[in-house]
């Protein structure tokens, strides 16, 4: 009966992890990126949405630009996006 693993055991042991651990971090890694991107989505188009609800209310008209997109919320609540080519 043993007592203890071997030097030889834990080495591979290690190394297997190190390999698992080299694929998952990089593919996590990418997961998070993915969503953090869906996040700012999300948080854009509420944003839009809160505007177009003010703009509604207020009988206001708004501007909002969004990654060199200009959207304009007319008074009656519509969105109009046109492109702005400007860097």
């Amino acid at each position: 009966m043993r007592d203890a693993f071997t030097l030889i055991e834990l080495l591979v042991v290690l190394v297997i992890l190190t390999l698992i651990m080299g694929v998952v971090v990089p593919q996590g890694a990418k997961m998070l990126h993915r969503y953090e991107k869906k996040l700012d989505k999300m948080k854009q188009k509420h944003q839009l949405g809160m505007l177009q609800a003010k703009a509604f209310l207020s009988v206001q008209e708004y501007n909002m630009t969004i990654e060199n997109t200009i959207y304009r919320i007319s008074k009656k609540g519509i969105v109009f996006e046109t492109r702005n080519d400007n860097h």
